[in-house]
């Protein structure tokens, strides 16, 4: 493979785009059920949040192979994906008629969420990775959660954390093989996750 690791930060705003369109394909998740324009907003909030850390790993002809990208505190992004508010209100209207089944899953996961993952202090949490399709079982996965890791570290964190769903068995072996252990199961609206957690020397 003939790619670089570039961080979030360093993307212009077609390399965000490709990111969006990227993580919209492949990542399967209640931000991909929300819409591309979610999407793309919400990596345009990280992108300019300066405790996130964002890894991507892009081809010399600019094509997005992958990315990990995580936060000490995710739910402050996921707060600022509500502003500017017409337009999280128009984004929340076009999902009433067009996805109800998204907006009430939206609903639900918010309220079976509350007070069951709090972060600490020090803590960093893997929000999301992925890999292109035609460049999966290459060791890019690995590559990307490895330098995630590294880079939280330098960051003076003492833990990494992560939530999965209890049956993608690809990712938790990926995660067990760098060293994360599950620490819980919890619900999350209709899906059953494990909490993960990687102490860092």
């Amino acid at each position: 493979m003939d790619y670089e690791l570039l961080w979030l930060s360093q993307l212009d705003d077609d390399g965000i785009k490709r990111l969006a369109a990227l993580h919209h394909s492949v990542m399967h998740t209640l931000l991909s059920q929300l819409g591309l324009s979610m999407v793309l907003r919400y990596y345009q909030i990280a992108q300019a949040d300066r405790d996130v850390i964002g890894l991507c790993a892009i081809s010399s002809s600019g094509d997005m192979f992958g990315w990990a990208m995580g936060s000490p505190h995710p739910e402050v992004i996921n707060a600022r994906l509500r502003t500017p508010i017409a337009w999280f209100v128009f984004q929340m209207f076009r999902l009433a008629f067009t996805s109800p089944f998204v907006l009430w899953q939206l609903i639900s996961s918010t309220l079976s969420l509350s007070g069951q993952i709090a972060i600490g202090s020090g803590v960093m949490e893997l929000t999301y990775i992925g890999v292109a399709p035609n460049q999966r079982s290459k060791g890019l996965g690995g590559e990307l959660l490895n330098a995630f890791i590294q880079a939280s570290r330098l960051k003076g964190c003492h833990s990494v954390v992560l939530s999965v769903e209890t049956e993608n068995a690809l990712a938790i072996a990926l995660y067990e093989k760098a060293g994360f252990k599950i620490t819980k199961t919890f619900s999350e609206g209709r899906y059953q996750r494990h909490r993960m957690e990687l102490i860092l020397a």
